[in-house]
């Protein structure tokens, strides 16, 4: 009788029928099939449940692979049940060196072990979607994940930490045509306006994700960089006459899909916005918070039935969200062609009013030609929708425009209480709040705006402005240097900076900046604006003792400068009977700039009677 042991025996059966190179085999061909699905389950727009579904089927085929393996075996006669060999046959087997015997058992554990992590990897933890019923420590760990990272972003100050913190980032375009980029942007801008109406809910605006398309950077990255505990990622398909979009919600921190869901629709303006509302709903259901949810409305109408008015409102607000005045320009006929299609569409006049706005602003148009389309258009709008957050904000920022900074407040503070995201309502009133000399209330408004968009350049910048209009110089210096470390090309911001510097005393300095802004814009001479930071470099110049400099340098400009700037600029060289010629020219056309006229360059001639007579004719606070 042999004395070899029974268990080589079994392996030496094993390794003669094959059993090992079939675990080496399936194992290493199972996990890297489980990458390649995990890929394109979201590029093929397919459920949520496919690549578990899949991984299922892998695990449970091992076994069933490895049994028939055992039993069956493929001959020149075809599959066959494996026939049993005599003992001798297997000692002889055994009795093979080492190398020969070791290499099969050695693969054969590498693809047992191959899918076994495969198959934990794929239904463990990191892939399992958050149940409504997880347990309270979870819910717990992830509010205080997001408290935390509300605390650290913007410098909010600790009663402005949101309990839940989310970015949406930009949703992929799967359709075959890349025009329907318009449609997916608009998409994905929608469900932000959405869940800005959540109280409670630190939502980073369109501004900061969008740097974020196509990016490499992992999900925990960008979690750490905007400082928000969750992101949510999409994609929408848009063929024919359907719709496809998908949605997943990730916890930041660890990488697990806290929820995720596939939308297949037919393509009508009604299904894309409620499809919108029930992401919005169940994203509050996952976070499992405290969210104040009530402005998600169970059955609210969509804003329009036309679908067509809808893709044309889409492709002006990322027309006009561009900030480039050519580009923003062609908003203006496209947000008209909208109404054209649905005359009842609020959305679409709020839309008009805001690019009216934002052109007179830029030295696009004439306040004269503005002032007509936004009353009648912000008129209407609330005439449609009294509760559209959106046409408050825009109504505040016309009539803090006009002055009529009481009634802007309260137009602000609805449009904050009806959509507590909306980041540009929280700049925007700070921004008159630094303007009637509440610095403490801006810089709080200011903040809260940094927490909910903390990539906008403007933003950045505007915090820093506000510590200059408070007279603190040193503190404005530091803020727009940390800004053009984020955005090191913004003319702007080097404008800004050469006027701190300049009241500061440290000339130089504020020389170099204000050539930099000069520099840096290159707009042709014809260009609206384009005297506006030559005007600058004069005022630091005369500042700087460099008065000839400064005289040559308003020559070269001549007119092409708006009235406030070269008014700075005659402050600054002492000829305040000339300021104030300019700032009479800007009461009559109406300059954007007049509400800046808290500017500490004008302190110069801040007492003189004719300085408070025009703030008083621009209805501006002495």
């Amino acid at each position: 009788m042999s004395e070899v042991p029974g268990y080589q025996r079994f392996f030496a059966e094993l390794k003669r029928r094959r059993v090992f190179r079939v675990m080496a085999v399936y194992g290493v061909v199972g996990f890297v099939l489980l990458q390649i699905v995990e890929l394109a389950v979201p590029a093929l727009l397919l459920p949520e449940w496919t690549f578990r579904f899949f991984a299922l089927v892998l695990v449970i085929g091992f076994p069933i692979a490895l049994v028939i393996t055992w039993a069956f075996e493929i001959t020149p006669e075809g599959v066959r049940r494996t026939e049993a060999v005599s003992e001798s046959a297997l000692d002889a087997i055994v009795a093979q060196p080492a190398r020969q015997r070791w290499p099969a058992g050695i693969l054969g554990l590498i693809g047992g072990l191959a899918i076994a992590t495969a198959g934990w990897w794929a239904l463990g933890p990191r892939h399992q979607p958050a149940s409504s019923e997880a347990s309270a420590e979870t819910r717990a760990a992830t509010a205080a994940r997001a408290v935390d990272a509300a605390a650290t972003a913007g410098d909010q100050d600790s009663d402005e930490v949101y309990a839940a913190s989310l970015a949406v980032l930009p949703f992929a375009n799967r359709s075959a045509n890349p025009e329907n980029e318009y449609f997916t942007e608009g998409v994905h801008d929608d469900i932000l306006t959405e869940l800005s109406r959540l109280d409670g809910l630190k939502l980073i605006s369109r501004t900061s994700v969008m740097r974020y398309k196509d990016t490499d950077l992992s999900v925990q990255e960008i979690g750490r960089e905007l400082g928000v505990a969750t992101v949510l990622e999409g994609g929408v398909q848009r063929s024919g006459d359907r719709v496809r979009i998908t949605v997943q919600l990730i916890d930041a921190e660890t990488d697990n899909h806290l929820w995720a869901d596939t939308y297949d629709e037919e393509l009508t303006a009604a299904n894309v916005f409620a499809i919108q509302t029930d992401v919005a709903r169940k994203i509050v259901e996952a976070l499992q918070t405290t969210l104040v949810a009530d402005a998600i409305a169970e059955a609210s109408a969509p804003p329009t039935e036309s679908l067509a008015a809808y893709d044309k409102l889409i492709e002006a607000r990322i027309r006009l969200a561009t900030r480039r005045p050519e580009t923003m320009l062609q908003s203006v006929p496209l947000f008209r062609e909208a109404i054209e299609l649905d005359p009842s569409y609020a959305e679409a006049y709020t839309g008009l009013a805001e690019a009216q706005l934002i052109l007179h602003s830029w030295d696009q148009i004439t306040f004269d030609e503005s002032e007509p389309v936004v009353v009648s258009s912000l008129d209407r709008a609330l005439e449609l929708n009294p509760l559209l957050p959106e046409a408050h904000n825009v109504r505040a920022l016309h009539l803090r425009n006009l002055g009529r900074t009481a009634e802007a407040e309260e137009e602000w503070k609805t449009a904050i209480a009806l959509a507590p995201g909306l980041a540009n309502a929280h700049h925007w009133y700070g921004g008159m709040l630094w303007e009637l000399g509440r610095y403490e209330e801006s810089q709080r408004q200011m903040r809260q705006a940094l927490a909910l968009d903390p990539m906008s350049r403007i933003i950045n910048t505007n915090v820093g402005l506000g510590l200059y209009m408070a007279r603190e110089y040193e503190a404005a210096i530091e803020r727009y240097l940390q800004a053009l470390e984020r955005f090191p090309d913004w003319d702007y911001t080097y404008y800004l900076l050469s006027g701190a510097y300049s009241l500061a005393g440290r000339h130089e300095a504020a020389i170099e900046a204000a050539l930099l802004a000069v520099e840096l814009q290159n707009d042709p001479e014809d260009a609206p604006g384009y005297g506006n930071w030559r005007a600058g470099l004069a005022a630091v110049l005369a500042r700087a003792g460099q008065e000839q400099a400064a005289r040559d340098t308003l020559a070269a400009i001549g007119e092409r400068a708006d009235p406030t700037r070269l008014a700075i600029a005659y402050v600054a060289l002492g000829e305040t009977a000339e300021a104030l010629r300019y700032l009479e020219r800007a009461v009559a056309i109406r300059s954007p700039f007049l509400t800046e006229l808290k500017d500490p360059a004008y302190d110069p001639i801040r007492d003189d009677p004719r300085f408070k007579a025009i703030l008083r004719e621009a209805a501006l606070p002495e």
